[in-house]
C-alpha cells in the first residue's frame, strides 16, 4: 500500500461509514443522531463504538448501524426450505414507558418491513464450512451495543422529562458485499460429500434477515426448556447491501405483534421463525 493517502483512507472503512451517514440524512424520515458513538455494558465489561446511530422520529425507531466494507465478494444465505417466508418476525429491543413505569424493556418479537428472507446460515468465500466467526463476533458486539445504547437513551429520556414513550431499536449491518439467497429441499444435499446440487437455484437480494444465537447474558427465569433458552438467546440482524440502503430506509418500519383481538403479543415460535 505504501504511503498513498487515498489507499490508506479507503483501507479504513471510514469512507463507507461517511457515505452511509449521508444517505441516512438525505432520506425522508431518518436522521443521524451520532457517529462513532462509544458504548459500554458494565455487567459484561464489553465496550466499543457504534458506527452510526439513526432515528426515525415518526415511527419512534432507532437504527444502530455497523458498516462493513468488503471488496469483490458475495455472501450466500442458505434456507433449507422450498417455500420460505419472506416476512417472518424479527427481534427488536423495545423500551416502553408509561408514567415512569417500564411496561417493556428488552428484546421482543416484532413485525418489520421491508419483507426479506430469513436465514440462519451465511456462507462466505474462503470460510471453511461457511463459518464466519469474525462476522458473528461483529454482530454480537452490535447486539450488545444496542442494549448499552437503549440504557443510555432511557436515562436521557427520563432526565429530560419524557415519562411516556415507546422506542424500537433494530440492529443493521450495511455491507458492500453482494447478498445472495438459495432455498432448497434439505433432502437434496448429498450425504456423500455434503454438497448442494449444482442446479440449486439462487438469486441476489438487496437485504436479508440473519438470525442466530448472538447473546449469552439473558434471564432464564421464564424459560421452561432448553428450546426456550436457545430461542431467548436468538437475535435478528438486517443485513443490507450498501447500494440498496436508500430503498431500505424508505420502507423500514417496526411494529408490535398483535393477536386477533388487537392486543399486543410477542410470541416466539422457535421452529417456524
Amino acid at each position: 500500500m505504501g504511503s498513498d493517502p487515498i489507499k490508506i483512507a479507503n483501507s479504513s472503512g471510514f469512507p463507507l461509514q461517511i457515505a452511509v451517514s449521508s444517505i441516512v440524512n438525505k432520506s425522508r424520515n431518518w436522521r443521524v443522531m451520532f457517529e462513532e458513538h462509544p458504548w459500554r455494558l458494565n455487567e459484561m465489561r464489553t465496550e466499543g463504538f457504534i458506527d452510526v446511530v439513526t432515528l426515525n422520529q415518526k415511527h419512534n425507531t432507532v437504527m444502530v448501524i455497523e458498516c462493513k466494507r468488503y471488496k469483490d465478494t458475495g455472501w450466500v444465505f442458505l434456507i433449507p426450505d422450498t417455500t420460505p417466508k419472506i416476512r417472518p418476525p424479527i427481534s427488536s429491543w423495545i423500551s416502553k414507558c408509561s408514567r415512569m413505569e417500564f411496561e417493556k424493556y428488552g428484546w421482543e418479537q416484532c413485525h418489520a418491513d421491508p419483507s426479506s428472507y430469513l436465514s440462519y446460515y451465511c456462507a462466505i468465500n474462503g470460510q471453511e464450512r461457511g463459518r464466519n466467526l469474525l462476522m458473528e463476533r461483529v454482530l454480537t458486539d452490535l447486539i450488545d451495543s444496542i442494549e448499552a445504547f437503549a440504557n443510555e437513551d432511557r436515562q436521557m429520556l427520563l432526565q429530560t422529562g419524557r415519562h411516556n414513550f415507546t422506542r424500537f431499536y433494530i440492529p443493521v449491518m450495511v455491507t458492500t458485499a453482494k447478498l445472495f439467497v438459495t432455498h432448497f429441499d434439505p433432502m437434496s444435499i448429498s450425504l456423500h460429500d455434503g454438497s448442494l446440487p449444482e442446479e440449486t437455484p439462487y438469486k441476489e437480494v438487496p437485504y436479508v434477515r440473519f438470525r442466530k444465537s448472538l447473546t449469552t447474558h439473558i434471564e432464564y427465569s421464564s424459560a421452561s426448556s432448553a428450546v426456550d433458552i436457545h430461542s431467548m438467546s436468538e437475535r435478528t440482524v438486517f443485513i443490507v447491501n450498501a447500494e440498496k440502503l436508500s430503498e431500505f430506509l424508505e420502507i423500514c418500519e417496526v411494529n408490535v405483534i398483535e393477536d386477533e383481538f388487537g392486543r399486543e403479543s410477542m410470541p416466539i415460535d422457535f421452529f417456524n421463525n
